[in-house]
């Protein structure tokens, strides 16, 4: 793995600062910490979607990448059936 420096921003700081920069645009009508912990509620779901995001991406390039060596197994035996080629050498 690789070494991460230990004053290397974390997801935490980002998620500060998000929140810091959208409490700037904030223009009233809501207590201060009223539209804080509505700020910081939102980047914690958009982090968690993120996350579920992220998951099924993974799933969807191992799935896929299965059923393209099945695909490409098959198309193997399909050319070597084709071409009489039993598979076995020697």
């Amino acid at each position: 793995m690789a070494n991460i420096p230990p004053n290397a921003p974390t997801s935490a700081d980002a998620c500060l600062s998000i929140v810091h920069s959208l409490m700037c645009h904030r223009q009233g009508g809501e207590s201060e910490g009223f539209s804080k912990r509505a700020i910081e509620s939102l980047v914690k779901k958009l982090k968690v979607r993120l996350y579920v995001l992220i998951e099924e991406l993974i799933f969807m390039v191992v799935t896929n990448f299965v059923d393209l060596k099945i695909k490409s197994e098959h198309i193997k035996e399909s050319n070597e059936t084709k071409n009489g080629v039993s598979g076995k050498e020697g």
